[in-house]
């Protein structure tokens, strides 16, 4: 062979050794480098922000008659129906009398039980002077009782009419939108007028929100949620989904007592339509192979990525950068697909798909 051929020959075997090694010391490197995630146990929760109205069964009593407003129980007590809620006294007695008249009977009742012949004379003074108070309080007082069972609140917006449980169906994009809280207080020991608003009775059984929703997937009539706010979180369950042509209205009655809600027309709440243990896995490390959908996972006796195709019971939000993979259901399904402390490739490529080994 010419001499000149050998040499040429042999620079390129040289050449061809150098770049297999470049190569190999590349990917090499690659595998140190390449960027791995743990996949490990957290709790996620999947929301949306919206502005939603509250809407109750309520009642609101008021007064027939002038005069200094009692009430008789606390706020937020829960009171039966046909229970005694607040009396007006007019000008000529007070609130005082009351405790006059229980004064009385208190006296009355110890004189009878000592059964003692020299008070005979005290105790019928006694029983004139309670039944002229008696008399007295019937013809110059007011009592108001509660017409269904619920819980008292003394604040009022003026809304209850308009926001009720029967219209939930009328409720509109605008009923929401330009709605505002707008609460007035009933003040006790006050003068009143003929038609004031003495008290409001709220049926705790029956409280809803609604908000707007253009997503027709995201809450079906059924599903368990979270509703949560500043000051408050209770628990809820999509009612209805009322279809209003181009958007829905989504009503979620609550199932979970609060006071905070009883004096709250409006507020912006997060709507936790999905709470799950799970394994989060960013969408970045997600690869298509064979028209699966799945991630390159290190396998731990060899330290070479094999790729896991995503399967069984696992969420994914459009709006979020992650999907969220059940694990707990799926070891309990016996689905072969990833599993906690698997460790991904964080950013698949071209190269570091096929290395080797990574660490």
């Amino acid at each position: 062979m010419n001499p000149l051929k050998k040499i040429k020959y042999s620079r390129i075997f040289i050449l061809g050794v150098f770049l297999y090694i470049l190569f190999r010391g590349l990917i090499l490197l690659i595998g140190l480098k390449t960027s791995v995630l743990t996949l490990e146990n957290d709790f996620y929760s999947m929301k949306t922000r919206v502005k939603a109205i509250v809407v109750r069964d309520e009642y609101l009593i008021k007064s027939d008659t002038s005069g200094t407003l009692s009430l008789l129980v606390d706020e937020g007590e829960k009171v039966q129906k046909l229970q005694r809620v607040a009396t007006i006294y007019n000008k000529n007695v007070d609130n005082s009398i009351e405790r006059e008249i229980y004064n009385l009977k208190e006296e009355i009742k110890n004189i009878e039980k000592n059964n003692n012949s020299l008070q005979i004379g005290v105790l019928s003074v006694k029983k004139e002077q309670l039944k002229i108070l008696e008399e007295k309080v019937k013809n110059n007082t007011r009592n108001y009782y509660s017409n269904i069972s619920g819980v008292v609140s003394y604040k009022y917006d003026n809304n209850e009419d308009k926001y009720k449980v029967d219209n939930l169906s009328s409720l509109t994009k605008d009923d929401i939108e330009k709605c505002e809280n707008n609460y007035i207080s009933i003040s006790n020991n006050k003068l009143i007028k003929p038609h004031t608003i003495i008290v409001r009775v709220i049926n705790n059984n029956e409280i809803y929100i609604v908000f707007v929703s253009k997503d027709n997937k995201l809450f079906n009539e059924g599903d368990s949620v979270k509703i949560k706010n500043e000051k408050y979180t209770v628990n809820g369950e999509i009612y209805k989904k009322y279809n209003k042509n181009g958007y829905f209205t989504i009503t979620v009655k609550i199932t979970q007592q609060n006071k905070e809600i009883y004096d709250t027309r409006e507020s912006e709440f997060d709507i936790i339509y999905k709470q799950m243990e799970a394994l989060r896995i960013p969408k970045e490390s997600l690869v298509k192979k064979d028209n699966k959908k799945g991630v390159y996972v290190i396998n731990e006796e060899s330290n070479k990525p094999e790729f896991v195709e995503i399967k069984g019971n696992y969420f994914e939000d459009d709006k979020d950068k992650y999907i969220y993979i059940d694990f707990r259901k799926n070891e309990i399904s016996e689905v072969d697909t990833v599993k906690l402390h698997d460790r991904i490739i964080l950013k698949p490529n071209f190269i570091n798909k096929r290395v080797s080994k990574i660490n």
